[in-house]
């Protein structure tokens, strides 16, 4: 079968030209050709919709030439096989040509290598154009997104540095879709691919012309939002710029926070905005998009923090956490937390039952840092894992000091709270086997409290680490009870020995409703069970109601505060000294 092949022949000779049409058409082509010898014919025939596969052209021609059919190329920006076909061209003028851009040469009758030629030089430009589309492909993916065909971050800083330097009035958006990844994982990824797009769509209508819109992330989009005396209906006289970037905001999230339907499946997306305005007066792009992504950390995917605009303040309290992160590394690698121990009260006997482990930290300069504030962050970066570590091997050897100091038979035990990381860690179980056997206890001396959410987060995989730990008869309690959202039909199968009544539920002791609250959590313990503890008992009229319910343990500042291990061990020979001594 005959390959076709479109050839333009740079001649002024018909017959030479038929000569050269006769060859190919030897060589198994089926010939497509145009003669032009002038190069407003050339530039005619390069300019037609028809694509030319090689060009035979003569040396010299009355008014046209090799080198200049080879300029014309260069200027129309063309990489065309051009193989020379001349009556007379010495060895000079031939190496000439092919600097020139020539592919070969060859002199009028002496065409035998002719085919070999052409098949060869097509080879090649087939290579040279697969490598020029490789290439452009490479440089499209160096400044655009392969999904959406949007610009990346890497095009976004670029422009974004050129309104910096025409001192343009701007504001940097970076949005966020907050449920994306859990789409994703739960939906695939071709669905989470169409709901990008189908997010990009909404936001493209939000824009004006000049906006500049760039993928940045997974999830995260950036639009470079240039500011006009007017925008939308609100004029830049009565409406700040903070007010509105804070409008276009407000206009993005509208649309994006509707329901998403793609391939008939609804999904839903909060979304959180980060606005970094060009007021603050930065000198290098990245600064005002890590501005931007600064405050989109600080808003909230609901209705009404949904938007951030980063100020100084911001950056100060991003700077002091950060500081605090690495201060709590530093004072759980070198020892500078401490402890403190709470009874938990028998309300019959007003006996001590247990000491629940508080953590302490004093920092050299801040003072003491709450624990609410430096639990969350342990928890957000990990540390939550050695911390929990050092809180347990320091507890079980205070304890296991204790019963050396009063007596093994020593009627305590130690309660530590427990984060879903840590239940969730594989050496948990193998860390505290150790600390049992190093320290000379038994599980029985040790409690673990654990949050409501977290046992309903993922409850099979909870459960088997908790029935590995009742294996070891340590006792389990649920922690804020009546705060989460506990399933009944799983409280039934937890291994779970205890629950703790969060203090929210005891410190309202003349509301009927907290009452009837207290009462069925009470009972509905009782029914599975499970014996209760009471925190936050701070008067005598709590602490009488919570009898009255049937409350066996209770914890507050009325039955004992928060002590340091020497406190703690007065305490015990005040309860235990007429059965022990030290």
């Amino acid at each position: 079968m005959s390959k076709l092949l479109r050839v333009l022949i740079v001649e002024d000779s018909e017959d030479d030209t038929d000569l050269l049409v006769i060859e190919l058409e030897r060589g198994g082509y089926q010939i497509i050709y145009q003669r032009v010898e002038t190069k407003e014919e050339m530039q005619a025939a390069l300019e037609v919709q028809e694509q030319w596969d090689i060009i035979l052209a003569d040396y010299f021609l009355p008014r046209f030439s090799a080198n200049e059919a080879l300029d014309l190329l260069k200027e129309n920006n063309l990489d065309l096989p051009f193989i020379i076909v001349s009556g007379k061209i010495g060895e000079d003028t031939a190496v000439a040509a092919m600097k020139a851009g020539a592919h070969d040469y060859f002199i009028k009758g002496k065409l035998t290598r002719l085919i070999a030629a052409v098949e060869r030089e097509l080879r090649e430009a087939l290579l040279r154009q697969e490598h020029r589309h490789a290439q452009e492909k490479l440089k499209y993916l160096a400044y655009y997104d392969e999904l959406t065909h949007l610009p990346n971050q890497r095009l976004f800083i670029h422009h974004l540095a050129q309104q910096i330097k025409n001192n343009q009035l701007f504001a940097v958006l970076l949005i966020k879709l907050e449920r994306f990844s859990k789409i994703k994982y739960s939906l695939g990824h071709a669905f989470s691919d169409k709901l990008l797009i189908a997010a990009i769509k909404r936001i493209e209508v939000c824009l004006q012309p000049q906006d500049f819109l760039a993928r940045v992330g997974t999830d995260e989009f950036a639009i470079l939002h240039i500011f006009e005396k007017q925008v939308r209906n609100f004029s830049a006289n009565n409406l700040s710029l903070e007010q509105q970037a804070q409008h276009q905001a407000k206009i993005i999230h509208n649309q994006l926070i509707e329901p998403f339907q793609v391939d008939k499946t609804i999904a839903f997306s909060g979304i959180s905005i980060g606005i970094a305005l060009n007021s603050l007066s930065y000198e290098q792009p990245e600064q005002f998009l890590q501005a931007a992504d600064t405050a989109m950390n600080q808003a909230k995917p609901d209705f009404v923090n949904y938007a951030v605009v980063f100020d100084k303040k911001i950056h100060q309290n991003v700077v002091k956490r950060l500081q605090l992160e690495n201060d709590l590394q530093q004072a759980i690698t070198n020892n500078e937390l401490h402890l403190n121990y709470q009874a938990i009260v028998n309300l019959k006997t007003e006996q001590i039952n247990c000491l629940e482990v508080l953590v302490r930290w004093k920092h050299p300069f801040l003072g003491l840092v709450s624990p609410g504030k430096f639990i969350p962050l342990s928890e957000e970066t990990g540390l939550i894992i050695p911390l929990g570590q050092w809180v347990l091997t320091e507890a079980c050897q205070q304890l296991s000091l204790w019963q050396k100091q009063f007596s093994h038979s020593l009627p305590l035990a130690i309660s530590v709270n427990v984060s879903g990381i840590q239940l969730s860690h594989p050496e948990l179980i193998s860390h505290i086997d150790r600390l049992l056997q190093n320290f000379s206890l038994t599980g029985k001396h040790l409690k673990l409290e654990i949050t409501e959410s977290v046992l309903m987060e993922n409850p099979s995989a909870v459960t088997k680490v908790l029935e590995q730990l009742k294996q070891r008869d340590i006792q389990l309690c649920i922690d804020d009870f009546g705060t989460g959202y506990s399933s009944l039909n799983y409280l039934r199968y937890l291994p779970i020995d205890t629950v703790k009544i969060d203090r929210c539920f005891v410190s309202q002791e003349g509301n009927d409703k907290n009452y009837d609250i207290l009462k069925a959590i009470i009972n509905l313990a009782h029914s599975l069970e499970l014996n209760v503890i009471a925190e936050g008992i701070e008067t005598e009229a709590q602490l009488q109601m919570l009898r009255n319910l049937g409350c066996e343990y209770g914890q507050g500042f009325l039955l004992a505060h928060p002590l340091n291990s020497q406190n703690v061990r007065n305490l015990i020979e005040e309860q235990f000294g007429c059965w022990y001594s030290a």
